[in-house]
């Protein structure tokens, strides 16, 4: 379950709230994601990202750009894939997450 957000290559991802990053770099299916772990253990995945700004183990502020959109792997389009991943590892339908958190569309 996730959530695909079309925008042009190079436009910035910023992370809604603060957390760690867990994975960045390559990713089959995805070309390139980053996934980051919030404080309630929640993981958010972005995916088929064109470049990654950050790295495994380091601290993002709420707010802050982690990457860019993107074309790689198995995708259609220049667009950002999103994913909520709940504390107990189930994926949850981003959309009313990701706008409780202030998650910006545009």
């Amino acid at each position: 379950m996730g959530l695909d957000i079309a925008a042009p290559i190079g436009t910035p991802i910023h992370v809604p709230i603060a957390g760690t990053v867990i994975s960045s770099g390559p990713a089959s299916g995805f070309g390139m994601w980053v996934r980051v772990r919030h404080a309630d253990g929640t993981v958010t995945v972005y995916g088929h990202i064109n470049r990654s700004l950050v790295s495994v183990g380091q601290k993002v502020a709420a707010g802050q750009q982690i990457a860019e959109v993107g074309n790689r792997g198995q995708s259609t389009g220049p667009h950002l894939h999103i994913e909520v991943v709940d504390p107990s590892g189930t994926k949850i339908n981003p959309k009313p997450w990701l706008d409780a958190n202030g998650f910006r569309y545009t």
